[in-house]
């Protein structure tokens, strides 16, 4: 039961987003905007062949930056995903460190309130109040320096 962590494509990672992220809702909402861009970045989790967690990192800058934050950050970690059997087992970690690795730059996230822990636990601030994305959920702004 091996666990690599490998670069990946937009469609690689999809199918995890949705069944996690998406749960109920169209395939289509687990699509994000700028997917596809040359310059966004994808990492699988696979384990015996099998993608059990998923990341991405596209181009966008934060918006409503705190005022003493320079340079903004312009890359924004999105659809960080583990299969419910997979989850507690340090893959979303595996995960962030290959991030952290091949993309030594600030970026952001809107993390949901539940995994606000695990991102400060990995060097990443809470900025701004709690807000709401509709059909999602409660979430709260981070930054990675």
């Amino acid at each position: 039961m091996t666990l690599s962590i490998r670069g990946a494509t937009a469609d690689d990672v999809v199918d995890v987003r949705h069944r996690i992220l998406r749960k109920g809702r169209p395939r289509a909402t687990a699509i994000f905007p700028g997917d596809e861009r040359p310059d966004a970045h994808h990492w699988v989790a696979e384990r015996d062949g099998a993608i059990v967690g998923v990341v991405s990192v596209l181009p966008a800058p934060m918006p409503e930056p705190p005022p003493d934050l320079a340079p903004i950050p312009g890359l924004q970690l999105r659809g960080m995903a583990i299969l419910e059997h997979e989850q507690g087992r340090g893959i979303g970690a595996q995960l962030l460190e290959v991030v952290h690795r091949d993309l030594p730059r600030r970026m952001w996230c809107n993390a949901r309130i539940e995994v606000v822990g695990f991102y400060a636990r990995h060097g990443w601030e809470a900025v701004g109040p709690i807000f709401h994305i509709p059909e999602i959920g409660q979430h709260r702004r981070m930054w990675h320096p």
